[in-house]
């Protein structure tokens, strides 16, 4: 009985899936009705309009709209044209941010050269002080020699005429 029932299930579902489906695939779209502004008349006769009224009033309404799409086309020229513009206002700031990129990148190397140039005269600077303070001290030292030696040979004059 178990099983009887499940195929009876599993058949409802079944049909059930297959009407989907069927159904999915034989539903037609409606066509849209597209009325061009210079058979208007006709195709309003046609259909069976034949109230001035209910013509005037969709000739008043598409008139309407035409106004309306022009201003909207109007619009999007408009719209189009600041576009470029901006656009190219933006391509030439782009360029220009890249100029200055590659400047900056220049300078900064251009500073990091001039850095290490400066660490280096530095360096010179300071072993220039150390040499320059030796000789100083080997000066004052030669010095001191120079005053004793010539003290030296004073006292040797002195002694000279003494004797």
């Amino acid at each position: 009985m178990n099983q009887k029932n499940i195929f009876y299930v599993l058949s409802l579902l079944a049909v059930f899936f297959i009407g989907h489906y069927y159904s999915q695939f034989n539903v037609k779209p409606q066509t849209p009705k597209i009325f061009a502004t210079d058979n208007f008349e006709s195709l309003i006769k046609s259909e069976g309009y034949v109230n001035g009224f209910v013509v005037e009033q969709y000739k008043a309404d598409i008139l309407k709209l035409q106004l309306q799409l022009e201003e909207l086309d109007n619009q999007l020229i408009f719209s189009l044209d600041e576009l470029r513009t901006i656009s190219q206002k933006l391509n030439l700031a782009s360029g220009k941010i890249r100029v200055l990129e590659e400047e900056l990148s220049s300078t900064q190397d251009a500073f990091k050269l001039n850095n290490i140039s400066l660490k280096e005269s530095n360096n010179k600077l300071f072993e220039n002080e150390k040499t320059l303070k030796e000789l100083k001290d080997l000066l004052s030292s030669e010095e001191l020699d120079n005053e004793l030696t010539k003290f030296e040979l004073e006292l040797a004059e002195e002694l000279l005429e003494y004797k």
